[in-house]
């Protein structure tokens, strides 16, 4: 059961700065999303946005316009450069939540009841980091889990991760690997809590329009920057999210959580009142 949020009128708590990473195709989600957040109390508003006609775009909040070849990664670095508040809140425009609303002011409220919170990110549908590689131990009765990795999808950072993060070159990584990874890593080192909100689900397509290996390259690269202590860190953390079933096996396991996903997005894309035909963009 997800605890009773604060009184956000007379007890605002932190303030948090919602980013959303929008590109062609996803003009309308992003309105959705922002539609929804505008107005909330210690919340500000911004949508990082491009396309192919390079034509303007806006919406509530502050719409801020990045050349159609910016990906994650300069987008990420785009969103540090204008940020001014407790907390940054990433949610990527093709995420689905039927309440945004309780998806940032759960967020606020954590990072308001919790110190040594680092970073905190709501169950996402379709990733790559299942519960089975990266949970570490569940927060006994708070609806939390420990985690080893985060993903990207729907993800809030502290102040000191932000810190850390801003510290970084982006320059030769635009599709963005490896920031997650440097986040965690970060908040591990010192004594930061990495923690999943599991009762707050979001839905993500389980689809990708970019080039994995160029990706993976510029990943690693970018993650040369991490301390010789965050490079430990990786190291243990990498070997105890690594893939438990890499066979046959682990394959149809893959699959069929893809299939999964992708039926849960239609339903959830349906209960929204977007209709059952309505694609993702890649």
């Amino acid at each position: 059961m997800l605890p009773t949020p604060p009184d956000l009128a007379s007890n605002p708590g932190p303030t948090v700065e919602v980013v959303i990473i929008s590109w062609q195709g996803m003009r309308e989600s992003s309105l959705r999303i922002a539609a929804q957040l505008d107005g909330l109390p210690g919340v500000r508003l911004r949508t990082l946005y491009s396309n192919v006609a390079e034509a303007p775009e806006t919406g509530p909040g502050q719409w801020q316009q990045v050349p159609n070849d910016h990906y994650f990664g300069k987008k990420f670095a785009a969103a540090l450069a204008g940020f001014d508040s407790d907390v940054l809140l990433i949610v990527q425009a093709d995420a689905l939540s039927t309440d945004w609303r309780l998806v940032a002011t759960r967020c606020q409220a954590r990072f308001a009841q919790r110190p040594r919170l680092g970073l905190w990110t709501p169950r996402i549908d379709y990733t790559p980091w299942t519960p089975e590689r990266v949970d570490i131990r569940p927060l006994d009765g708070q609806g939390l889990t420990a985690v080893s990795q985060t993903d990207g999808i729907v993800l809030a950072f502290s102040a000191s991760a932000i810190e850390r993060l801003r510290r970084l070159d982006y320059s030769r990584n635009n599709f963005g690997w490896g920031i997650d990874w440097v986040a965690v890593c970060h908040c591990y080192v010192n004594d930061l809590e990495v923690l999943r909100e599991d009762a707050l689900a979001i839905a993500h397509s389980p689809s990708s329009g970019y080039a994995r290996e160029e990706a993976g390259e510029q990943g690693r690269i970018f993650m040369q920057q991490m301390s010789d202590r965050e490079q430990t860190m990786f190291k243990i953390l990498k070997r105890f999210a690594a893939e438990r079933h890499d066979n046959l096996y682990g394959t149809l396991l893959r699959r069929l959580a893809k299939r999964r996903a992708k039926q849960n997005y239609r339903r959830c894309q349906v209960a929204m009142g977007l209709g059952a035909s309505a694609k993702p963009a890649a």
